[in-house]
């Protein structure tokens, strides 16, 4: 018999995940999404990257993109420029300021892919994701 609601779990699974990845974080004056925004834009240079693509790989709303986006800036991480593609939308890209902490959170995201991997055998987390998966993307009804 399972103890706790299973959404209960990934409630608190996930306060605490946030915690360990903004404490890291806070060490380099940011914040768990900004440092994931910098891995996430680290692993693209080879192509033009735009807010939106921001929002689809993170879910998130635009407003909250915005903001994110403009906290980064200001505490320059990121420029924002116009698109040699189109003018009406602005290129995302890293600072010299995020290419110093781009390893620092490669090697970290590594050690806790690495933690999960120790801990659980590959079927275990072809079941974790398949859950993850579902919940992360069941439409509401």
């Amino acid at each position: 018999m399972i103890s706790k609601n299973t959404n209960t779990l990934l409630k608190i699974a996930s306060t605490q995940l946030t915690r360990r990845f903004d404490a890291f974080a806070k060490k380099y004056d940011t914040t768990w999404v900004q440092m994931s925004i910098i891995d996430f834009l680290s692993h693209h240079e080879d192509h033009e990257l735009f807010q939106r693509d921001i929002e689809q790989e993170f879910y998130i709303q635009r407003s909250t993109a915005t903001i994110t986006l403009q906290r980064m800036e200001k505490k320059g991480l990121i420029l924002r420029t116009p698109s040699t593609l189109d003018a009406r939308q602005k290129s995302v890209y890293l600072t010299d300021n995020a290419r110093a902490l781009e390893e620092k959170i490669s090697i970290y995201m590594l050690h806790q892919q690495q933690a999960i991997e120790e801990n659980f055998t590959t079927e275990e987390l072809t079941i974790v994701e398949k859950f993850l998966k579902f919940q992360a993307f069941q439409e509401e009804k």
